[in-house]
């Protein structure tokens, strides 16, 4: 008796073979995807979200920074020089055209030694005209033998960079205008000294107020 050899299976066949073993086709996949696509863009969205915020409340602590040392700068009666008039109305229109004022940096001192704590001093910077405005309130008056000294720190620079001199009276107001004595591209923190008449080159001995 002659025996039949069976047919071999044909494509469809070996496929529906695989099917029923456990072989999940490509699209089975797809929900997968999307679901881990999805998981990673909110995991970004939030993140960026996070990061705007930040960015925002930083600038509306800059611009409530700015909007005060407006204000105590513009209010000091005692003579100022032509740049810190000139900064002065700069700020005030800036402010009052509500413009962005990321590109100044904008920084609070705070008392680092001495008898400063009551002091309110706010350092404004503009990089572009590479001068800035100190606004001050109830800093010790300095005597005849002293002064008042501005310091920029700058990561280019090893050391801080003298911003010139100024005097408080003895109501401790003062608007001062000040541009350091060398460029600085990239400022970090500004720093104040009390030390001898005229000030000096260097930086010696603690400083009295800083603010980054």
């Amino acid at each position: 008796m002659t025996s039949v050899e069976p047919n071999p299976p044909t494509g469809d066949a070996v496929q529906r073979s695989g099917a029923k073993s456990g072989t999940f086709p490509l699209i089975s996949l797809a929900p997968w995807a999307v679901a881990a696509a999805l998981s990673v863009f909110a995991t970004w969205f939030a993140t960026q979200n996070a990061t705007l915020r930040s960015e925002n409340a930083s600038l509306r602590t800059e611009r409530q920074l700015a909007e005060i040392g407006y204000k105590m700068a513009q209010s000091q009666l005692s003579q100022r020089s032509l740049l810190a008039e000139k900064m002065i109305n700069d700020l005030g229109h800036r402010l009052r055209r509500s413009e962005d004022l990321a590109r100044l940096k904008v920084s609070a001192l705070a008392p680092a030694a001495g008898d400063s704590k009551e002091a309110r001093v706010i350092a404004i910077w503009d990089p572009d005209q590479q001068a800035g405005l100190l606004a001050v309130e109830r800093l010790p008056g300095n005597n005849d033998t002293e002064d008042y000294q501005i310091w920029v720190e700058d990561s280019a620079h090893p050391n801080p960079v003298n911003g010139g001199i100024f005097h408080v009276a003895a109501d401790g107001h003062a608007a001062v205008g000040f541009k350091p004595v060398q460029p600085v591209a990239n400022v970090t923190a500004f720093a104040l000294s009390l030390g001898k008449k005229g000030g000096g080159a260097k930086a010696e001995g603690a400083m009295l107020m800083i603010g980054r």
